[in-house]
């Protein structure tokens, strides 16, 4: 055993210290985990400079670019085989 000298800190007091160490820890991998989350940085960028008007109805502009998509390969193909224009 070590013996304790008047300046060293009892066992409690380390227990406490090493427990906000962890905490100070886990916060910081937190931070750096969210910087990393590419994912999630995308989705809040995509979010911020999407006007209001296009977040609400997104459904049916999707839906309409979804038909222009659908129509546009369509006719490519149909012209490609020489079937139109």
């Amino acid at each position: 055993m070590t013996k304790e000298t008047p300046d060293s800190p009892s066992p409690d007091r380390l227990r406490l210290e090493a427990a906000q160490k962890r905490a100070e820890l886990g916060d910081t991998i937190d931070q750096l985990m969210a910087k990393t989350d590419v994912k999630a940085h995308a989705a809040k960028l995509v979010h911020e400079h999407t006007p209001e008007p296009v977040r609400r109805n997104a459904g049916p502009l999707l839906g309409a670019v979804a038909a222009l998509v659908v129509t546009g390969v369509v006719l490519w193909r149909l012209r490609r085989s020489g079937k139109w224009g």
